[in-house]
């Protein structure tokens, strides 16, 4: 036996093999939240496979469909996934939520394969805690938790589909490619092949900026020697966010986004319009080349119009 046999690509077969030779099936995929899921359909829609009428990027998930599968509307759910299976021999449905209800939706699938992806727990949770302000010690257990529904699953029922290490993956890129291009039994054209291959990245910029619950909106709407002002809030919330001046890159200043701005409640950015700020610098004015920064206290990223330099008249 060679001694590639004993390596290790973090990809292995469960099931019955005819069900992949199949022209038509549905690729599901599962996984935790934070546990890669993105990465699995993110390649697959590179190459070409449809993932549903209301997917996006970066995290590949069918918001018409996961909706009426979350309210338990399994009925209509099963009118849309009909019409898929009509417009396309191979489609493929990702929402790391699915094991909350893979039972329920396990039969309504044609033909599915699974692409089961695992991920260090750790990993999994320090990435919630960054993005989603989660305890990590909690984080680590609700990993630990959906894990075990992940393989309560499929010690309880006949399934077909591919137990898939992200670590692997991101070790091996062009084996996934290339086993995914297999699955799918259709030939590739080289550019979308490529494509799919530079897709599979360590901390995609897109996605993590997309994918935290503290992204915010908002930017510098004028500089003035005596006063900084504009608007800013949290893209998913509507509270109340404290904003904080950076002057140099120091720290000189924090105060509420509560001031009205019409054109956020014209534009519906806001439902209220109170989320504009005003930094009274009289005590402390601006001097000629400082470098002015503003952003809410729970982002990372400075609101548009940050790092200005400022310029006395």
């Amino acid at each position: 036996m060679g001694l590639d046999k004993l390596n290790n690509n973090g990809i292995e077969y469960i099931g019955n093999t005819k069900a992949i030779e199949e022209n038509e099936k549905t690729l599901v995929v599962i996984g935790v939240a934070r546990g890669g899921t993105s990465l699995i359909a993110g390649t697959l829609d590179k190459l070409g496979i449809f993932t549903g009428e209301r997917s996006r990027s970066p995290v590949y998930e069918d918001v018409l469909l996961a909706e009426l599968f979350e309210k338990g509307n399994f009925s209509d759910a099963q009118k849309v996934i009909d019409a898929y299976n009509s417009k396309h021999k191979i489609w493929l449905f990702k929402r790391p939520s699915i094991i909350d209800y893979i039972y329920d939706v396990n039969k309504l699938f044609r033909n599915p394969i699974y692409l089961i992806i695992f991920k260090d727990i750790f990993s999994i949770s320090n990435r919630n805690s960054i993005s989603m302000n989660n305890e990590l010690i909690e984080g680590l257990n609700r990993a630990h938790n959906d894990y075990s529904k992940i393989l309560s699953f499929i010690n309880q029922n006949k399934i077909n589909g591919y137990l898939l290490s992200y670590e692997k993956i991101m070790q091996n890129s062009e084996n996934f490619v290339e086993t995914m291009g297999a699955l799918i039994g259709t030939d590739i054209d080289k550019s979308k092949r490529e494509e799919a291959i530079r897709f599979i990245e360590p901390n995609p910029k897109a996605y993590l900026d997309a994918s935290r619950l503290t992204k915010s909106i908002g930017r510098i709407g004028s500089i003035e020697k005596n006063r900084v002002i504009g608007w800013g809030k949290y893209l998913y919330s509507n509270e109340i966010g404290m904003v904080e001046l950076y002057v140099n890159n120091k720290l000189i200043a924090s105060i509420e986004a509560k001031d009205f701005r019409q054109h956020t409640l014209d534009k519906n950015i806001h439902p209220t319009g109170h989320c504009g700020y005003y930094f009274d610098l009289s005590e402390s004015p601006l001097s000629d080349g400082d470098i002015v920064s503003v952003k809410l206290s729970k982002d990372v990223v400075f609101l548009n119009g940050s790092n200005a330099i400022f310029r006395e008249s």
